[in-house]
């Protein structure tokens, strides 16, 4: 008995839903256009919806085909998305990436593949690509007019906001992996 006890909480302790988002690092860009790639035989649905939001956040889309090379443009974007069947249709997993000139600035993941005992995996899909949208380009195309001092270091935490840190971090020409890094340091201060 002691064994199924362990053996069921370890099964589901694995059951998890997981999402991570590294916001965009836009730096100035000659144009908010932003090319759209999706994936290849991507739901109809999800495409919709995240152009949507990519129009909402001031950028002007740009359709591009599916396999498309995302530094045909200064700023793109690739997407996929499945779905899964569990007494409803669910979408179990997104993947968004957002390039300038061809280099990866910025993802959002969702992933609930392994949350198959959990009844929250059931989300509204809209509500959700538009929250990693959300996530992915906090200040929209208006990041791209904003220029930044470039700076070696994170200001002081106590100096400037979280908000205004960020910021400060946008501007500093930094790798995907560093700017991820330092993001996190400012969200935990």
């Amino acid at each position: 008995m002691k064994r199924t006890i362990i053996l069921l909480a370890a099964l589901l302790g694995g059951c998890s839903i997981k999402q991570q988002v590294a916001p965009a690092e836009l730096s100035a860009a000659s144009s908010s256009e932003m090319c759209t790639i999706p994936a290849a035989g991507l739901r109809s649905g999800f495409n919709t919806t995240y152009v949507k939001a990519l129009q909402q956040k001031g950028f002007k889309v740009r359709p591009l085909s599916a396999g498309s090379n995302p530094g045909e443009c200064e700023l793109s974007t690739t997407y996929t998305a499945t779905w899964g069947w569990d007494l409803a249709l669910y979408m179990k997993f997104a993947d968004i990436r957002v390039f300038q000139n061809g280099r990866q600035i910025g993802q959002a993941v969702y992933d609930s593949r392994w949350g198959s005992g959990r009844p929250d995996k059931f989300i509204d899909a809209e509500n959700k690509i538009n929250q990693l949208a959300d996530e992915l380009f906090p200040r929209g195309a208006s990041a791209l007019a904003a220029r930044y001092p470039v700076s070696s270091s994170i200001p002081a935490p106590g100096s400037l906001s979280k908000e205004a840190q960020i910021q400060a971090l946008q501007g500093q020409g930094l790798s995907y992996e560093e700017y991820s890094k330092r993001y996190r340091e400012i969200l935990a201060q």
